[in-house]
């Protein structure tokens, strides 16, 4: 049996249909979808998720509630704290089982932990001299698709990932005409990957996920946190994380809820709070320079399709339209998958 993993990082599931997405539609025909879509950690950004993606441990027990992390009393970049879990590379080192990555964004090679898979590639957490990269700086899909095409693919846990429409959505924003030219250019680039995986296509189940959508930013000021910590005296360690924000420290969920601009606020422990902002507005020191951005629980729905044509996608795939799966599902579905401990949805 081979594994593969594979992350459109920010397609919104709702975009999947069979005009817009036909190399996706395929695959959901052939296996299944999630008819709601599956849903993200807490904070729905990037980093934490794939995190989770890969250990199927949440944030209460990493820190890792987004894309910083909070680590011996401060926070770091996630991609610097690791996955602070066992992973599924370990897990297949340990088992003599052979894992390959592919990833957009190279930061992820340290955020999941991959530097101990067979291959990786780019092979180490930093963009490849030459390689095409797309407007932040991340490669592009086409640089993806090249190296995924030089790999040996005979693996028991392939794990890939294309990092443009995530990209787009930034510059751009979910509501644009760029976006949806957008959308079209990554199915073919998914294509192209699923052409890759057609010669032992019987071995394979197929996992395509998102981590999360995003939503459009359209008021002229961001919500400042840190200042206005700063300005009330609270004693609380702010990251600003798109359209949410974490607050480590003594504060009550209800002064942080008074800051304008500010929705909701949910603690998450008893030292962390979460907060997001209402509808077209996101957390900064400085106005939007983006047009789209993530964080909210409003960006949580994630593309969940299974395929493939290995005689276990049925049943799989009718699971996953039962029952919605969320980023916690898919490390002990893979662990079960591949003989490990742990079983398949729990």
């Amino acid at each position: 049996m081979r594994v593969v993993f594979l992350i459109l990082d920010a397609m919104p599931p709702g975009v999947v249909s069979p005009t817009a997405t036909p190399n996706l539609w395929a695959q959901v025909l052939e296996g299944g979808r999630a008819p709601m879509g599956g849903q993200s950690l807490p904070i729905s950004v990037t980093y934490s998720n794939h995190a989770a993606f890969m250990t199927g441990v949440g944030p209460e027990q990493t820190g890792l509630w987004g894309n910083a992390a909070w680590v011996d009393g401060k926070f770091l970049p996630t991609y610097e704290a690791g996955p602070r879990a066992t992973t599924l590379f370990d897990r297949c080192k340990q088992a003599d089982l052979r894992a390959v990555v592919a990833v957009g964004d190279h930061k992820l090679i340290t955020t999941m932990g991959a530097l101990v898979a067979d291959r990786t590639w780019p092979p180490t957490a930093e963009t490849p001299v030459g390689a095409d990269l797309d407007a932040f700086g991340y490669l592009a899909d086409s640089a993806v698709i090249e190296a995924v095409g030089r790999m040996d693919l005979e693996a028991d846990l392939i794990v890939l990932h294309l990092n443009e429409p995530d990209t787009t959505l930034h510059v751009y924003g979910p509501d644009s005409v760029e976006f949806a030219e957008q959308v079209g250019l990554s199915d073919a680039s998914y294509g192209q990957l699923v052409e890759f995986l057609k010669p032992d296509w019987d071995n394979t189940i197929l996992i395509t996920v998102s981590d999360h959508q995003q939503e459009q930013i359209t008021h002229p000021e961001s919500v400042n946190l840190r200042a206005a910590c700063d300005e009330q005296g609270w004693n609380a360690n702010v990251v600003h994380d798109g359209t949410a924000a974490v607050l480590v420290g003594e504060l009550q969920p209800d002064v942080v809820r008074a800051v304008d601009g500010v929705e909701a606020v949910w603690r998450a422990d008893e030292q962390t709070l979460i907060a997001w902002t209402e509808p077209g507005r996101m957390f900064s020191i400085r106005e939007p320079r983006i047009k789209g951005n993530h964080g909210s629980p409003r960006c949580r729905p994630q593309v969940a399709i299974i395929s493939g044509g290995h005689e276990l996608v049925p049943a799989l795939a009718r699971q996953i339209e039962t029952r919605r799966p969320t980023t916690l599902t898919w490390a002990p579905l893979i662990q079960s998958l591949l003989g490990f401990e742990g079983s398949a949805l729990d």
